[in-house]
């Protein structure tokens, strides 16, 4: 069902945070540059969203600013400050440097094999059940686990870790609440000296990000809280959004099971299936920069200090991108799509996060009769705006003799 004219896209609205694409349909076709509720530019077609994230004018310091009064005073502020995503230059070149190199498919390969045991290990008591919730027992540990031992840290400590991490993140969105904040103050500082503590117990001589990280302190090339800033993001932004990403993946496979028979009976696709399903549903939806200068698109004046939202979510639908937009199909030729961003700002963790979608979700597809537990109507979504997921995914199979 399509979307009725949309007055003033409000990202927070109930109905857009189930389901979006009706109103990212009517976007796309109509009003591409729109200006939405609190003021807020949406910018939906791909080739727009592309320019948008590499252009200097669409900054990200106005939006640094913005989260850290939202947060107000105190540690989580100044967290939030360093934070990698919300730098410009020359510092987001600076830090992406020091941390770059334990991204590369080199590096990475080394979690290669643990992956592939985790999905394992955590597929094993579902198996003889024959029922889980794939986003708590297999999606959010899987994607912790895969990002503690990038950082060098135990996967033993991924309960403690995913708590604060998750109560940090929500306080960066417009829907926090007052009762997110508290949460989210309190959490920081367990997570701050759990990480002080882990860095006080390291070297600096190892593969992992925390010794490259502890070496480039020792140089001089980044502050002890750009340290525990960036460990407090990649923790959080790398495991919610693939935990989020393989909930909504194996969604959009139940949601058309030929596509699931397919992927089943042909285990080769499941790289485009993975690259099909980031672009049908992606766990991020959209991304904020703040204007330094007046900027014309496509007829629309967008002043300077103006806030502009591209909805990549959207982009992935654009017509004038794909053919077929809203129809999933994972034999689609590979178009690469916004899910991971653009340009100097493509997402460092894009090859762990593909690894780990097409090992739990090529193994998910091989459970025999694979269905939904649970009517379409009983499904959720966490209550973000920035990012797309489900709070719980109930499924059942066959289970194993």
């Amino acid at each position: 069902m399509l979307a009725d004219a949309v007055t003033a896209f409000d990202p927070t609205a109930d109905d857009v945070r189930r389901d979006p694409y009706p109103s990212y349909h009517w976007l796309l076709r109509h009003d591409p540059v729109h200006r939405g509720a609190h003021h807020v530019w949406y910018v939906s077609r791909f080739g727009d969203v592309r320019a948008v994230l590499g252009d200097e004018r669409f900054a990200r310091t106005g939006i640094r600013q913005f989260w850290t009064d939202l947060v107000g005073p105190g540690l989580l502020s100044r967290i939030v400050g360093d934070i990698i995503l919300f730098q410009d230059e020359p510092d987001h070149g600076r830090l992406r440097g020091v941390v770059g190199p334990a991204f590369s498919p080199s590096a990475l390969r080394r979690l290669e094999p643990v992956i592939a045991a985790t999905v394992e290990d955590l597929l094993r008591p579902a198996r003889a059940r024959g029922t889980m919730d794939v986003v708590a027992e297999l999606a959010y540990p899987l994607a912790l686990r895969a990002v503690l031992g990038l950082l060098g840290l135990p996967d033993g400590d991924e309960d403690a870790v995913g708590r604060w991490s998750r109560a940090v993140g929500r306080t960066l969105d417009r829907g926090a609440s007052a009762e997110d904040m508290r949460q989210g103050h309190a959490a920081i500082a367990e997570f701050a000296d759990y990480v002080e503590q882990a860095l006080a117990a390291r070297r600096d001589d190892g593969e992992d990000l925390l010794a490259l990280m502890l070496a480039a302190h020792r140089r001089g090339l980044m502050s002890r809280n750009e340290i525990v800033s960036t460990v407090v993001t990649f923790i959080f932004t790398g495991h919610e959004t693939v935990a989020s990403q393989v909930g909504n993946g194996l969604l959009s496979l139940l949601n058309h099971p030929d596509q699931l028979d397919l992927l089943r009976g042909a285990p080769q696709l499941v790289a485009p299936a993975v690259e099909e399903c980031l672009r049908y549903d992606p766990a991020v939806q959209s991304n904020t920069r703040q204007l330094t200068a007046d900027v014309e698109l496509h007829g629309r004046l967008l002043g300077r200090h103006d806030v502009v939202v591209v909805l990549a979510g959207a982009a992935n639908r654009d017509p004038l991108r794909y053919d077929r937009p809203d129809e999933f199909d994972i034999r689609r030729d590979p178009i690469p799509s916004m899910s991971f961003g653009a340009g100097m700002r493509y997402c460092l963790g894009s090859y762990l996060a593909r690894l780990q979608l097409r090992t739990a979700l090529g193994a998910l597809a091989g459970l025999p009769d694979l269905r939904p537990a649970t009517a379409p109507e009983g499904l959720t979504y966490q209550p973000r705006t920035m990012f797309r997921g489900l709070t719980r995914l109930p499924v059942a199979f066959t289970p194993a003799g």
